[in-house]
């Protein structure tokens, strides 16, 4: 799989020239020496590419010599230079940093773009070029064809840039670019947002678009409507944090009925409907002729058993006992609870009628939770159970957020809720709390020590001592 990571705005643009142009068009790019030698390097917008190894293929760079020499087309899987700098007379170890510094590069980027230099870069050549700007090239669609069906060809650099995730194909068109079902190319593509409606922190936190709906639930699913964005529910997207599960409900309900047809639960002339942001509000329960159920995988059956035996039967649930149930109360005698965020959203209902109408003691542990999930701790028991960081600490605050680890100096709660939420991933502890890795600060301290210790330890931030 070849991948391109662009740095700069400026290398990005290259990619966006076709692989052909006419005569009277923009030609490619090269860097003559006359006009690498007008260029600015302190004030250039072009910045290094740190591009990602092929693990198929071996990386050849080429050193420039002074003298311009035709060189045979650049291969799939070799570095593609596009801007080189020369050396002085005397070259020494801390000539790689000057380069290096001189172009917004790190020093790993330096020695990615020239493999053959040494760590301490004794071997530099005098009066030599090197190369400082760059990336990796990718495999480019020859046939039209893409991405992972076709050998992860690439769209960029085509004339039609865009990967589509339905067809495989490259196309130019505002649907084949469109977010949701562009793959890759000149779009934001599937490390941005979802080609197959999966999201959030379980899939590289990915985002929901097009077809898959808006809103990301807490399981890793694209959707849309409150199931999916409501408070409780959504994880990231166009959440309505105003909003919870099944937002209308009944008050005052006189009688719930039940006859040889599907019916719902009725309410008097005096009742009226309302929408409500009150997370102790009880949602409206469609009731209908079944007296048990089943639904798909343990879970499922679980909860099903219990909701389709009093007539509330929806998806997940299938009824295998049709028949007319006993009436329900007027009023839950009951209490309030929620899905865990590990569990689909299609079970926030199963879990809101069997905590209403089964009462305490009945809540089953694990699949359900009494305390709301809202942005600010509201119940002395709500623990933090999702977080983010920026930049570095985005992949460990995001573990351990979850988890009701979320230091404030380096992390960021913003969802709230019972402890065991993530109960069906929560890791064993290892016994081996880590450190920070070498050249990193004390302030990943705190979250490798936890981390580490519970299964997650990223070898470029947290080491095991």
């Amino acid at each position: 799989m070849f991948l391109v990571q662009v740095l700069p705005l400026a290398v990005s643009l290259l990619f966006t020239q076709p692989l052909g142009v006419l005569a009277n068009d923009c030609q490619p790019i090269t860097w003559t020496k006359d006009r690498a030698a007008k260029r600015s390097p302190a004030g250039a917008t072009d910045t290094a590419v740190a591009p990602i190894a092929s693990a198929v293929m071996p990386i050849v760079a080429r050193n420039e010599s002074e003298t311009r020499i035709t060189r045979p087309p650049i291969q799939p899987g070799e570095i593609n230079c596009r801007f080189w700098h020369k050396t002085y007379e005397d070259p020494n170890y801390y000539t790689c940093t000057e380069m290096a510094n001189l172009y917004g590069i790190t020093l790993k980027d330096f020695f990615f773009l020239n493999p053959t230099v040494l760590p301490d870069c004794s071997n530099l050549e005098p009066n030599t070029k090197y190369c400082v700007i760059g990336f990796i090239e990718p495999l480019r669609s020859t046939d039209g064809f893409c991405g992972p069906q076709h050998n992860n060809a690439t769209c960029l650099g085509t004339e039609a840039q865009c990967c589509n995730a339905e067809t495989w194909t490259c196309g130019n068109t505002e649907a084949d670019c469109a977010d949701g079902t562009c793959y890759e190319g000149a779009c934001f593509g599937d490390k941005e947002y979802s080609t197959d409606g999966t999201c959030g922190w379980q899939h590289g936190s990915r985002m929901c678009a097009g077809k898959w709906g808006d809103c990301c639930h807490h399981n890793g699913t694209c959707g849309t409507g409150t199931a999916f964005c409501a408070k409780g529910n959504c994880q990231s997207g166009n959440c309505d944090w105003d909003a919870i599960f099944n937002l209308t409900t009944t008050s005052a309900p006189a009688s719930s009925t039940s006859s040889s047809s599907t019916t719902t639960t009725s309410t008097t002339s005096s009742s009226s409907t309302t929408t409500t942001t009150d997370p102790r509000a009880w949602p409206t329960f469609t009731i209908t002729n079944c007296v048990g159920g089943t639904g798909p995988g343990e879970k499922a059956r679980s909860l099903c058993r219990m909701t389709c035996d009093r007539g509330f039967c929806p998806p997940p649930c299938t009824c295998t006992a049709p028949g007319t149930p006993n009436p329900l109360p007027d009023t839950p005698p009951g209490f309030h609870c929620w899905a865990v965020l590990s569990m689909p959203a299609e079970y926030d209902p199963l879990c809101s009628f069997i905590c209403a109408y089964y009462g305490t003691g009945w809540m089953p542990v694990g699949y359900c939770t009494a305390i709301p999930y809202t942005t600010t701790p509201s119940d002395p028991r709500a623990v933090c159970v999702r977080g983010e960081g920026e930049g570095d600490y985005k992949g460990l605050c995001d573990f351990s957020c979850r988890y009701g680890f979320c230091p404030s100096d380096t992390c960021s709660c913003t969802l709230y809720g019972g402890p065991g939420t993530w109960w069906e991933t929560q890791p064993d502890e290892t016994g081996t709390p880590g450190v920070p890795a070498p050249g990193r600060d004390e302030s990943f301290a705190e979250l490798c020590n936890y981390a580490c210790n519970y299964g997650y330890c990223p070898a470029e931030f947290c080491v095991i001592p």
